[in-house]
């Protein structure tokens, strides 16, 4: 089979689209639907079942595809070996980041990455810590950079930094006392603006207030915000409270539009996490970043 081909069905199935392929692979629609076409024609067999817009792989292309994945995970192995040998670091590598990585660690990684190993071909994607797991564990990002260790047996959570939550409260809004009996319910009784379930900082946070002897739960946020950054947005604002990294917050308390408030019985330190798959091979790109991040 031509592996050209097989590029093409792997991202259709993916994409579920014929179009959005072409997008992906530079290619024309009318050449991928040929390469379908020679594909079912080889194996004489249906692959897509086409429903006007609709593309649905039938049976023999989910079989297909999962032989796929094998076959370009052995390619990119056979690759990187043949460069290993010449002593190369090249080819793609595809890091992922949990919001504050994404924002505050990883762009220092890659420029000092980049400017050591010029050959490799970087590509950065975002998500909460949750997502950025699954994208390491399933294959699609070599490595990430999360709030949380990796709930997925197969992946290595090495812990990379230090860091802690710390509440941020509106500039306006008076600080109330937490130090006293009964600081459980003036906590909870703040207006909270809270992260989606699956962040890293909502994890710290969950955890933090179980051992404080609070209940998440009991809490109802008067918003629930996707990012770091439009979290403190919103407190800035005026519209509540929040819990978020310091290395985020740390401009907005420096320039006095928010307030930190003290929270002496909560502990909410935290680590960074280094996650990549234990199970698969640590190909040249994958070690030398590694590497960069402090792991001989």
């Amino acid at each position: 089979m031509d592996v050209r081909r097989l590029q093409a069905f792997a991202k259709v199935y993916e994409l579920r689209s014929f179009s959005r392929a072409g997008e992906e692979l530079l290619l024309s629609q009318p050449t991928i639907s040929a390469h379908i076409s020679a594909l079912e024609e080889e194996l004489e067999t249906q692959l897509f079942d086409r429903l006007g817009r609709t593309v649905l792989p039938t049976q023999a292309g989910d079989v297909l595809y999962r032989y796929c994945t094998t076959i370009f995970t052995q390619l990119d192995h056979a690759k990187a070996d043949i460069m290993a040998l010449s002593a190369r670091v090249a080819g793609e590598l595809v890091i992922g980041g949990s919001t504050i990585p994404a924002h505050y660690i990883i762009p220092r990684l890659v420029a000092r990455y980049v400017a050591a190993y010029p050959e490799v071909q970087v590509d950065m994607t975002g998500g909460d810590s949750s997502e950025i797991a699954q994208k390491v564990a399933d294959g699609t990002v070599h490595v990430g950079i999360v709030g949380a260790p990796a709930s997925y047996p197969e992946l290595v959570s090495l812990p990379y930094l230090d860091d802690a939550l710390v509440v941020v409260v509106p500039a306006s809004l008076p600080l109330p006392d937490l130090t006293g009996s009964g600081w459980q319910d003036r906590l909870a009784g703040l207006p909270w603006i809270m992260r989606e379930q699956g962040s890293g900082t909502r994890q710290t946070l969950e955890a933090s207030f179980a051992k404080g002897g609070l209940d998440i739960r009991d809490i109802t946020p008067v918003l629930v915000v996707h990012s770091s950054l439009a979290v403190l947005e919103c407190v800035e604002a005026g519209l509540g409270v929040a819990a978020v990294s310091t290395l985020a917050a740390r401009a907005y308390l420096e320039r006095g539009t928010v307030a930190g408030l003290d929270v002496p019985h909560l502990d909410m330190r935290r680590s960074f996490y280094v996650i990549h798959h234990g199970k698969r091979y640590l190909f040249p790109a994958l070690r030398a970043f590694l590497k960069i991040c402090g792991f001989a």
